[in-house]
């Protein structure tokens, strides 16, 4: 036993490195950092935070209020809240749920890439399982999602349920999809593929069975406590509105996803806007088209094929989707790791990774006047998903000759540039916009408008005191006035020979020194008072 883990230890000793690296790299991470970086401080951890609160007051998940996801999961962070209140607050407060959670969800993170490296064992060597795995680890979305939201979980139930399939382990496959599902619905989109790659009846009906019964006993203590609370959680999945999809913009939604604020009322209406579109018959399309790939005579049990029909279920899933948020891009990228773990696939995640931080940072946090920035990027997302599905298909049908490959490479190419120029098109009305809206909302535009309207180029020079205050309107003056920083006599009387006029803004006391040799060598020709400071002209005698 000892010396044949001994020699699958060794096997594996590349991996193992990785996954050393892979866990401490986010373990510092989540001390150290912070998702939203230095753009704007946000993620669902603030949400996940005030949700566990109300357990203050005595209210827990499905028995006093809803929440619109699946009960393990509230559940998990509610126990970690009351956990991180046994530790006395740090000067942050939110330094130990925040660390609890993370470490709570971490073994989930790890997951991923252990079953993520398992199942592309399954489809190629070891060296090329190994490169799947170091492409993964490279990514730059999974560690972001970690540290923010809990879709790490639903994706480790959801690989879990693809390796146990690939394994023809039925039990075992049914387990995880019921957890998974238990967790967020997206786990459950494996389940019809488990009734078509499973070898035996006798395995498909163990997989029924127990994703059917693991359901069943999660569900049951709040179907008998209160059942309105446990299925609310549900309609939200199938009534709530429509945001950031195709969907949404056809709706004229230009925001991201918003639930009804009464959680303590399980008849809430989760519908936010009004929806014109059919979707009984956009349901019935996806159907139609999911049937058709479902029905084909393809080899079920080729672990390849399995693998590419999972990736497009995902895919056609978020396709349908009325609904689609960042972090859910973890769901979807660990099939292009192993369905395309090549320069083609790494550009795919690439341009993912980028739509996904221009809809989340840019045009929410930065840009949110510029629709078009959401319209682009959803377009953008879709075609890109659109093209992976593709991709898939091929893979799923076993469609490949030196022409169709062609045709693809130039295809895929084609979409690159085109989703290139259309970002650099963007740049120049993004930074105009940016500029826009910063000077909109600068708070010393009146005393930059009276420096640009006063002020004569080339003979006027603007002092400072003030450290903070020289970025601050550097940006806004540079093409009018010579701004100077100043701090003792020496710089002034240099800044002096420069100029006609000597201009000096202030928000609180100038320095003795400085007062004194304006004093001794200026004239005050007028002072122009603010809300922010005061603006003293002087002629330089």
């Amino acid at each position: 036993m000892l010396d044949r883990l001994r020699d699958k230890s060794n096997a594996h000793q590349d991996f193992m490195l990785l996954l050393l690296l892979y866990t401490s790299f986010r373990l510092m991470t989540r001390l150290l950092y912070r998702p939203g970086g230095l753009i704007y401080d946000y993620s669902d951890y603030y949400f996940f935070r005030a949700v566990a609160e109300l357990s203050n007051l005595g209210h827990y998940p499905f028995i006093h209020y809803w929440m619109e996801y699946p009960p393990l999961f509230p559940w998990l962070n509610t126990g970690v809240y009351r956990l991180s209140l046994l530790i006395p607050l740090w000067i942050e407060p939110r330094l130990w749920f925040y660390t609890l959670l993370s470490l709570a969800t971490l073994p989930f993170e790890i997951g991923n890439l252990t079953v993520l490296y398992l199942i592309a064992l399954e489809l190629y060597d070891r060296a090329k399982a190994l490169r799947c795995a170091w492409i993964y680890a490279c990514l730059f979305t999974p560690i972001y999602t970690w540290t923010g939201w809990f879709d790490n979980i639903p994706l480790f139930f959801l690989l879990l349920t693809l390796y146990f399939l690939l394994r023809q382990r039925g039990r075992l496959a049914g387990l995880a999809t019921g957890l998974g599902f238990m967790v967020k619905v997206t786990p459950a989109l494996l389940l019809p593929l488990g009734l078509r790659s499973l070898s035996s009846l006798s395995k498909k009906i163990g997989y029924l069975a127990l994703a059917g019964l693991t359901v069943a006993l999660i569900s049951l203590p709040f179907l008998l406590v209160r059942p309105a609370f446990f299925l609310a959680s549900f309609r939200s999945v199938l009534e709530r509105s429509s945001w950031e999809t195709i969907w949404a913009l056809m709706d004229g939604h230009f925001s991201y996803g918003v639930l009804p604020a009464d959680r303590f009322d399980p008849t809430v209406d989760f519908a936010t806007h009004s929806s014109h579109l059919p979707w009984l018959w956009i349901t019935v399309a996806f159907g139609l088209i999911y049937l058709w790939l479902y029905t084909r005579r393809v080899d079920w049990q080729d672990q390849r094929i399995i693998t590419a029909f999972a990736g497009l279920s995902v895919n056609l899933f978020f396709l349908y989707s009325k609904g689609y948020s960042p972090q859910m891009a973890v769901t979807f990228i660990p099939f292009i790791v192993l369905l395309l773990p090549n320069l083609r696939g790494g550009i795919y995640l690439l341009l993912l990774t980028a739509t996904n931080f221009l809809a989340s940072a840019a045009y929410f946090i930065i840009f949110p006047e510029e629709r078009w920035l959401l319209v682009g990027t959803v377009l953008s997302r879709s075609a890109l998903i659109l093209a992976l599905a593709i991709e898939y298909g091929l893979i799923f049908f076993s469609l490949h000759s030196p022409q169709l490959e062609r045709i693809k490479r130039r295809a895929f190419w084609a979409l690159v540039a085109l989703l290139l120029l259309a970002g650099c098109a963007a740049v120049h009305p993004l930074s105009k916009a940016y500029v826009e809206s910063r000077y909109a909302q600068e708070e010393y535009r009146p005393v930059i408008e009276l420096v640009r309207t006063e002020a004569e180029k080339g003979t006027t020079c603007l002092v400072l005191t003030d450290k903070s205050l020289y970025p601050r309107l550097y940006p806004w003056l540079r093409k009018y006035v010579d701004l100077h920083l100043v701090e003792d006599e020496k710089q002034i009387t240099e800044v002096a020979t420069m100029c006609n006029e000597l201009w000096l803004f202030r928000r609180g006391e100038v320095p003795s020194a400085i007062k004194e040799w304006l004093e001794e060598h200026t004239h005050l020709v007028r002072d122009y008072d603010f809300d922010q400071g005061q603006l003293l002209r002087y002629t330089v005698r």
